[in-house]
């Protein structure tokens, strides 16, 4: 009985260490004393308005923050962070399999719990965004794919198209999954599928996104032209090669130091590799190599390159040897209980110089309260801020209050979100409350008040609160 119980011993230790991880990052996130960030509360708007596209992403976020506080009945910053460790969770469980699809013994339950020990996904079980709505179905196209390498099933591709589409849905960078399987399939021949479930699959992933492509099409392409215009700035052309080599080192910290080796060390030794750890290989790199470049050309944010670890987590299982496959899940163990420590104490935890370490992610909740009592002082309705961040945290902490939150009109094309869905309307006479740390060019304001916080996002900035004719801002 025990040699039949035996290959169960890992997958079971496994599946209990992630429980026991993600139980205590949804508890400690009800003890959390940072305020949403920008892109979180800005998600959560687009719950409440919710379409088929939005100026910056795809919708998947939207609708799925918006599913989870209705069941929650809860627009609390809990229940809007609290499915990330859940989702990534469930990342960690497909990756699991897909690996031991792959090589068997316990390679799955390492590359699972290496996963979920990752420090980009300790962040990402803490704020919510959508690579942690869109990695579950890159995961899941992974798994699929296991399947469809040995043996044609409809079912799988469909699941295979099913996964990409709304891997999309969530985050357009899901792209990646059918590319990096047509290379895979380029150089690795048992990668490779079959071409009627390669064509079920793309039409079906195209079905799936195509209530976005023609919300894009009714748009002026809005969201691709951001993705374009804004993040890859393909209209520039810039070259700082420091700039790559400063994305590449924060892959170390993205990915753990131990774990980026390991996939340098596949790769250094490509050649003596077996098929599964080549194709792997394919399904990683060439989004890192990617993204330095772009870094190289015109910047990227660090996270841009986190659909490289799901095939990455994989691979690096089945690369490290048993010690430094144990010392990496210990450092990564120790982030992921030492960060939500971190976020608990955030109003309290200081760098030596004395400075806050997470005041990026304190101090909007302040100013917007600042700001509503003095319009309520001065009897107005109507607040109008100029900056995304202070705009994102309005509208969250002032929801179901009396009061109507507008951004200027935009001179153009509209820069964001707000200005693009809540511009100040045309034909607006009541005075309003202008919240800016500049004050607004028109004669007829006046300033009623002002926020000048020591410390937290705005620390040294002074936001004056005018009052002001709408006509000052609506010509």
């Amino acid at each position: 009985m025990s040699k039949s119980a035996a290959p169960y011993s890992e997958p079971a230790r496994a599946a209990l260490f992630i429980l026991v991880l993600t139980a205590w990052r949804v508890l400690t996130l009800a003890f959390d004393r940072t305020d949403l960030w920008v892109d979180e509360a800005q998600y959560w708007l687009w719950g409440q308005n919710l379409d088929w596209g939005y100026f910056s992403k795809p919708p998947l976020i939207a609708f799925w923050l918006a599913a989870v506080t209705e069941l929650a009945g809860s627009d609390h910053q809990y229940w809007i962070r609290v499915s990330g460790p859940v989702l990534h969770a469930i990342t960690g469980g497909l990756i699991g399999l897909t690996a031991a699809r792959l090589y068997g013994g316990n390679t799955g339950p390492w590359a699972a719990v290496l996963y979920v020990t990752l420090p980009f996904v300790a962040v990402g079980s803490w704020q919510f965004s959508t690579d942690t709505v869109m990695l579950p179905f890159f995961a899941l196209g992974l798994l699929a794919w296991t399947y469809l390498r040995v043996k044609p099933s409809l079912v799988w591709a469909l699941v295979l198209g099913l996964a990409a589409g709304m891997g999309m849905l969530g985050k357009y960078a899901a792209l990646y999954l059918p590319l990096l399987l047509a290379t895979a399939a380029l150089f690795v021949p048992s990668a490779r599928i079959g071409w009627r479930d390669a064509a079920v699959s793309a039409v079906t992933a195209i079905l799936v996104l195509s209530p976005n492509l023609l919300w894009n099409l009714q748009n002026g392409g809005t969201t691709f032209r951001h993705v374009a215009e804004d993040n890859a700035k393909l209209g520039e052309v810039l070259f700082n090669p420091s700039a790559g080599l400063e994305f590449v080192a924060s892959q170390l910290v993205v990915f753990g130091p131990l774990l980026f080796g390991a996939l340098l060390f596949a790769l250094v030794t490509f050649g003596r590799r077996g098929p599964e750890s080549r194709a792997l290989l394919l399904l990683s790199l060439p989004v890192i190599l990617l993204m330095t470049v772009q870094a190289a050309r015109a910047g990227a944010n660090a996270n841009w390159a986190v659909t490289a670890y799901v095939a990455g987590s994989a691979l690096a299982a089945a690369t490290l040897g048993p010690r430094l496959l144990k010392i990496s899940l210990s450092l990564g163990t120790l982030v992921a209980i030492a960060l939500p420590l971190a976020y608990m104490t955030a109003d309290r935890l200081r760098l030596p110089d004395g400075t806050l370490l997470a005041k990026r992610y304190l101090g909007p909740e302040a100013l917007t309260v600042a700001a509503a009592e003095t319009a309520k002082a001065e009897n107005l309705s109507i607040l109008v801020g100029v900056r995304r961040g202070v705009l994102a945290d309005m509208f969250h902490t002032l929801w179901g209050e009396p009061f109507e939150i507008y951004a200027p009109p935009p001179d153009g094309k509209p820069r964001n979100f707000y200005e693009q869905t809540f511009p100040l309307p045309a034909g607006t006479t009541d005075d309003v409350l202008f919240v800016h740390s500049a004050p607004p060019d028109c004669e007829g304001a006046r300033e009623v008040g002002a926020h000048a916080p020591n410390e937290g996002i705005y620390a040294g900035l002074r936001f004056g609160f005018w009052r002001m004719p709408a006509t000052c801002l609506t010509p």
